[in-house]
């Protein structure tokens, strides 16, 4: 099968182990770095800038995909005009818990979006054709193995990664309560910043790696640990574990009321302690993303009812609002929510997203500008509420105590009881901030439960 691809997956595996896959990735020619290593893409193209068509006509000679895969388009900018691409196109979403406010208008690209257990309802509910389950992590063999020279294992319990708490909320008191093992005479090490082969020789020095999913998926983590050797310990209530892993002979699992006396049992028992790991690690080899690409043949081989009846507008709209979190140039981002904008002038999701995009692209600089697209939005539409809160973020920043009521009081009447179609649109702050944050887990829990107003509330905080 010849799959073309935005991610250069040999960051994952070599090219030689994906097994009845030919390979050709896109992208632009200073990216991607993984870890510090720059793994460069076959076809230089820019996806921000660049369409379909000219993608195709880039490909190499004679090279014609069977399947279009996209990882992470809340990171990487789509193609325009992917309507044209006569291929199925495969999505890959992973981090929707911290930006599900950009992804949803992404609805009318996908032939199939693959996503972790936990997002398939959420997905099949915001209108995405054929949602399934398919884990798209694994070890970075380049850089996760067993070191020989990395030295003894002198660390009890490890973990290194995100400690920011506002994006790893829930897995921050857990952080407390592994440091909390040394109190036991455990020798603990919790660190963040840790990248690449310094992150392997970290996990080397581990007798156990402590692990725990935001989403109850398979993470990266997951498989980098017993890949560097280290005994994995994660929680129970994951929901993908078992697939990979038996508890208790290749990983380890907690829960809230054992976890301590979980690791204590582990560090008493030395033997037990490298026998799962070992076990692990050789488990974790079949599970190399070389061997799991397969699972692309399946779904080419059973398609999916195709990508959903969408018009121009929605196309245009869906692509601009997902490139606001990509790296993407302001000035590009700017230029597609102008085009959504010429589709549909009078439409309150237009107006609002040039605002958001102007703003993106000038910072704060372009408050005034922004403004009064938020006006004209909200006048466009007397029941649209992003327009109402991006107004009150604005009037709050100005000073002006009379503009902060005024707008204020125009939002709490918007969000008392408003419509799935009142609330479609990018909202101040976005990136990753706790309030941005806090408005992406409002609208997947929303979603879920079916009711506008819980997402509302967190739009007039």
């Amino acid at each position: 099968m010849r799959v073309l691809c935005n991610l250069p997956l040999e960051c994952f595996d070599d090219r030689a182990a994906m097994h009845g896959i030919e390979l050709v990735t896109y992208g632009p020619a200073h990216r991607m770095l993984v870890d510090g290593v720059h793994y460069p893409f076959d076809v230089a193209f820019d996806p921000s800038t660049g369409s379909w068509d000219e993608l195709e006509r880039a490909l190499p000679p004679g090279f014609r995909p069977d399947v279009l895969m996209i990882w992470w388009p809340e990171q990487e900018p789509l193609p325009a005009g992917l309507e044209h691409c006569p291929i199925p196109i495969v999505g890959v979403v992973s981090d929707y818990n911290l930006s599900l406010p950009y992804l949803v208008g992404l609805w009318p690209f996908f032939d199939t979006l693959l996503c972790d257990r936990r997002g398939q309802d959420l997905f099949r509910r915001l209108s995405f054709a054929s949602v399934r389950y398919w884990c798209q992590y694994a070890h970075k063999r380049p850089f996760h193995r067993v070191m020989p020279g990395a030295g003894a294992r002198d660390v009890d319990v490890g973990f290194a990664g995100n400690l920011n708490p506002v994006v790893q909320r829930e897995r921050a008191p857990w952080l407390d309560r592994v440091r909390g093992l040394a109190k036991c005479g455990a020798r603990v090490c919790v660190q963040g910043g840790v990248h690449g082969h310094d992150y392997a020789r970290f996990l080397n020095r581990c007798r156990i790696g402590w692990n725990r999913a935001i989403r109850g998926e398979m993470n990266l983590r997951a498989f980098e640990v017993p890949a560097c050797g280290a005994l994995l310990l994660m929680e129970r209530e994951n929901l993908e574990v078992r697939d990979f892993f038996v508890p208790d002979e290749e990983c380890v699992l907690h829960g809230d009321d054992d976890f301590e006396e979980v690791v204590r049992s582990l560090l008493a028992d030395r033997t037990r302690c490298e026998r799962v790991a070992a076990a692990g690690h050789r488990r974790v080899q079949e599970h190399r993303l070389g061997n799991r690409l397969g699972v692309l043949r399946d779904l080419v081989a059973t398609p999916g009812p195709g990508r959903p009846a969408s018009t121009e507008a929605d196309r245009v709209l869906g692509r601009a609002t997902a490139m606001l979190t990509t790296w993407a140039e302001g000035k590009t981002i700017a230029a597609a929510a102008l085009a959504a904008h010429e589709l549909a002038p009078d439409d309150p999701r237009t107006l609002n997203l040039l605002g958001i995009a102007t703003m993106r692209w000038r910072g704060a600089s372009a408050g005034d500008a922004a403004f009064r697209l938020w006006q004209r939005a909200a006048a466009a539409d007397p029941d649209y509420v992003p327009a109402a809160t991006n107004l009150a973020a604005i009037a709050a920043a100005s000073g002006d105590s009379n503009l902060h009521s005024a707008c204020r009081r125009e939002l709490e009447r918007r969000a008392t009881a408003p419509s799935w179609e009142a609330l479609d649109g990018p909202t101040l702050p976005f990136g990753f901030s706790a309030p941005a944050i806090d408005r992406s887990l409002a609208l997947q829990d929303a979603v879920r439960r079916d009711e506008p107003a819980v997402f509302a509330a967190t739009l007039r905080r």
